[in-house]
């Protein structure tokens, strides 16, 4: 009589590999569509932030020159900013070109800070994902030349 020897299995079968490849792909798919949202709001957040420090950039150096300083669109807010230099031939202080995705909308053509730190205006600032319609921040900016961002909309 043959003997039967009996082998261990080692590894996984073509049938649990495939099961779990299909949970995996299940999982993938849910988690995308969020994931997005995730990123659109990142880069909602980071656009704001880098306006509000370029508005607090704005208002100490008008202060330590003890001269107004202006924060310009270049040519749109979307676009990017820049703070002008207030010596006359003087590169500017700051040029920040904004990546795509945002959209800034604003009635203010540009921001003034005097000697004192105080803008020429209050203004708003309305930042909008393209992509993600629900990423929307505000960014007030005082008279007082103080600035705050809130989420949601002006």
């Amino acid at each position: 009589m043959p003997s039967t020897r009996l082998y261990s299995s080692r590894g996984f079968t073509i049938i649990e590999l495939m099961v779990a490849m299909a949970l995996l792909a299940i999982l993938a798919s849910v988690a995308v569509p969020f994931y997005g949202d995730i990123i659109a709001d990142q880069r909602n957040r980071a656009a704001a932030s880098d306006l509000h420090s370029a508005l607090v950039m704005a208002r100490s150096e008008a202060v330590k020159r003890n001269t107004p300083v202006t924060l310009s669109p270049m040519p749109t807010w979307s676009e990017g900013w820049r703070i002008v230099s207030p010596v006359a031939g003087q590169p500017d202080l700051l040029s920040h070109t904004q990546p795509s995705g945002i959209t800034i909308d604003s009635a203010a053509g540009s921001v003034v800070f005097g000697a004192s730190g105080r803008a020429n205006a209050a203004v708003e600032f309305e930042l909008t994902s393209d992509t993600n319609a629900n990423s929307v921040r505000c960014l007030n900016l005082g008279i007082d030349g103080r600035a705050s961002v809130e989420k949601g909309g002006c």
